[in-house]
């Protein structure tokens, strides 16, 4: 009987660690993928980038100043990159946030009214804007859109800089 007992006691101390684990890892899964602003990010977690040849690109690409522009988010909200090609190097990029009806994103995004009445919200929202110089610099430093790497926090302005540096690239062959 005390055989018995000792098996079922492991058995039962098994079951509650399982359970405990598996209880503790959903809930830090939750917290981090629940979006602060209430904005979808579905599918957003684990995006990647396209394979952009931007060398092969810039090959082709002719001097001048050309802009792309991200696809807008369901609140209308868009990115647009400007870049600015010399002998076939990137020798300059802005990379902006706009909110729907063309506002440039700025120390006042996140505020609601004017004031900030969310800190978190308004914590993510200017940690977005502060990733988009990154992406910018970064861009202008590794010549290679690829090699830019995301922001944590800023994932939805890191789809953007793609869609938005592959379109001013094809402009710029044409």
């Amino acid at each position: 009987m005390q055989h018995y007992l000792k098996k079922a006691a492991a058995w039962l101390a098994v079951v509650v660690s399982v359970t405990m684990l598996t209880a503790c890892g959903s809930d830090k899964k939750t917290a981090q993928q629940a979006p602060v602003t209430g904005k979808s990010t579905a599918g957003l977690e684990n995006y990647r980038p396209p394979k952009i040849d931007t060398a092969g690109l810039l090959a082709k690409a002719k001097d001048g100043t050309y802009w792309g522009l991200g696809k807008p988010d369901e609140e209308g909200e868009y990115t647009k990159l400007t870049l600015t090609i010399e002998k076939h190097k990137i020798k300059d990029a802005v990379f902006e946030g706009y909110l729907k009806g063309g506002k440039l994103k700025d120390t006042d995004y996140g505020k609601t009214n004017g004031k900030i009445e969310n800190k978190v919200y308004y914590n993510k929202a200017q940690l977005a804007l502060r990733a988009n110089k990154t992406y910018a610099a970064e861009l202008v430093k590794k010549q290679e859109l690829n090699k830019v790497d995301a922001v944590s926090g800023a994932t939805v302005s890191y789809k953007g800089f793609f869609e938005a540096g592959q379109m001013a690239l094809e402009k710029a062959i044409k």
